[in-house]
């Protein structure tokens, strides 16, 4: 069954927020000012924004990693903000084992083709994919309407979906 991956650039999902913030262990937690400066003060780089640039680079990357880390890519989508994957793999390999191989990836990657700095805030969120209703729903309706260039099985490399907006304090990394 496969499962959806997502990965959060460094600092921009902070309890400033009108849709809140995610607490590990806590879940998502209502807008918080006091929470913003606390977090915002130990930050200790940039807010990152993935640019064209950058979330092709890491479509590319995705891709090139299936082999290797023996996963079948079924759809990328990004945004400013983040980055999905929904994929697959034999065998009983944890998600979290793989979600972390695969941004191991994407950060290495990054580096290269950008600069050396942390791209993607800690954990990540990874929701295994119900049934095929679920699967349906993901890849013709939730991920195309990312704002970022996206890839799937059927289409290849594509780019269109509605807009979103960043922080303030946001800016391009790549």
């Amino acid at each position: 069954m496969p499962c959806y991956l997502t990965y959060h650039a460094y600092g921009t999902w902070l309890p400033n927020r009108k849709q809140g913030y995610v607490k590990r262990g806590r879940g998502i937690l209502p807008t918080s000012d006091h929470m913003h400066r606390l977090y915002s003060t130990a930050m200790k780089e940039d807010v990152v924004a993935f640019d064209e640039r950058s979330q092709r680079q890491a479509i590319e990357t995705l891709l090139s990693s299936q082999t290797l880390q023996q996963f079948e890519l079924h759809f990328v989508a990004t945004e400013a903000t983040h980055i999905h994957s929904l994929l697959a793999w034999r065998g009983d390999r944890e998600s979290k084992k793989l979600r972390s191989l695969i941004k191991t990836s994407l950060s290495k990657a990054f580096n290269v083709a950008f600069h050396r700095r942390s791209w993607f805030a800690e954990g990540g969120s990874r929701k295994q994919v119900r049934d095929r209703e679920h699967y349906d729903y993901l890849v013709n309706v939730y991920l195309p309407k990312h704002s970022g260039w996206k890839w799937s099985r059927a289409r290849g490399l594509f780019k269109e979906g509605c807009s979103t907006t960043l922080s303030r304090r946001a800016r391009p990394s790549g």
